[in-house]
């Protein structure tokens, strides 16, 4: 039998370009005896040791393998894909080295490793160095960097982590290829998470919701109605159904608040256009200054005056005052203009003290006195 007391290795390190973890290393070596023949065609075993500092460091990784040689007594492995002894490949910070490479050798194919080296990696390869530097870092199942990430624009932005830039209209698209598996983006912070997906399952609406995590099967679903979009264009606000362009439903509260910060004559304003003119009505709350404590109907141009038509007004301790026609009312009723009564030729039915109609027969105005209508002349 012969005598081994020696490998001369040839190697090649090279990473292993994968569209999925682990990341590897090839090796190559071509093992001779201490003959120097070639130890060609066969099966060995083989430990590689990845140690970290000197030549007798720490082993940061330990593998096995039992590859086959060639004609030429080469030997091609994957480092980063044999065996587990002990470590982690992927948790490897290359930047904390020196790092050096092991090798213990059983020509006869077991695990008497009889022809040991150790090599010093002067090189690490590029992308190992860099997923666990500055740039990109993988944990686990998830790729990550510090560093901001620009996809389509060199552009940078404080603040902003990812900037996503193309004149392509669809140049940015969430996907999905399930039946029932809705495309969704998950806004997160610590106190909660928002949710937007659109909803196969109910009509395809686009909706936005308040959840505990960003896990759907596992969260709390805190908020469920916060806005729904139909494929009408309909907008529900506090509600999964919405029935007009714009439907806000809040139970016994507050539904709409429109505030201004301005105190001077415009108001808080809220503009009824019947066309896209700026034509229409308004409705306007003046809290302070000229006229203050008012509620205005009235109509209205943009760009132009504004006129008001009916007052709400509340005046000291005389509570509310309605104004027609009038900016200043003076009584709880005060109309600045004719006020008609549409004449009838019947008495009201079912009346009370004080109701008054204008009789169309008699041509009088009536009133009734809780008996019976008395003609006011």
């Amino acid at each position: 039998m012969k005598k081994i007391s020696s490998l001369i290795i040839v190697s090649i390190l090279s990473l292993v370009a994968l569209a999925q973890s682990p990341e590897m290393m090839s090796y190559q070596a071509v093992v001779r005896d201490a003959g120097d023949n070639l130890v060609a065609t066969a099966t060995i075993g083989m430990q590689i040791s990845i140690l970290q500092d000197s030549i007798n460091g720490t082993a940061v990784y330990v593998e096995t393998h039992a590859p086959t040689t060639n004609i030429n007594g080469l030997v091609s492995l994957e480092i980063g894909a044999g065996s587990n002894v002990a470590g982690t490949f992927n948790a490897i910070d290359w930047s904390s080295g020196p790092y050096f490479i092991k090798t213990e050798t059983d020509p006869t194919g077991g695990t008497s490793y009889t022809i040991t080296g150790t090599s010093q990696l002067l090189s690490v390869p590029y992308a190992l160095f860099a997923k666990n530097s500055s740039g990109w870092q993988t944990i686990d199942d998830t790729t990550h960097t510090l560093n901001q990430v620009g996809i389509g624009t060199a552009s940078s932005y404080p603040g902003v982590e990812l900037v996503l830039s193309d004149d392509v209209f669809s140049s940015q698209v969430i996907e999905t290829s399930g039946t029932t598996t809705d495309a969704e983006l998950w806004l997160k912070n610590p106190k909660g998470v928002w949710r937007m997906h659109g909803d196969q399952s109910d009509g395809n609406k686009l909706k936005f919701g308040l959840w505990t995590d960003y896990s759907e099967a596992g969260g709390s679903n805190i908020l469920s109605n916060a806005l729904t979009i139909d494929t009408l264009g309909n907008v529900g606000i506090g509600t999964a159904f919405p029935k007009a362009n714009l439907h806000i439903f809040k139970e016994d509260s507050v539904v709409l608040n429109i505030q201004t910060n301005s105190n001077g004559a415009s108001g808080a304003y809220l503009r009824l256009n019947e066309d896209q003119q700026g034509t229409g009505g308004f409705i306007r709350y003046k809290s302070s200054g000229l006229n203050s404590n008012t509620l205005r109907l009235g109509t209205a141009t943009i760009g132009g005056g504004d006129t008001d038509m009916i007052i709400l007004r509340r005046q000291g301790l005389n509570g509310i005052q309605v104004g027609i026609n009038i900016d200043n009312p003076q009584q709880i009723l005060h109309v600045n203009d004719v006020m008609r009564l549409e004449p009838r030729s019947t008495a009201p039915a079912n009346p009370s003290k004080g109701d008054i109609y204008m009789d169309d027969s008699s041509d009088k105005l009536m009133v009734y006195d809780g008996s019976i209508w008395q003609a006011c002349w």
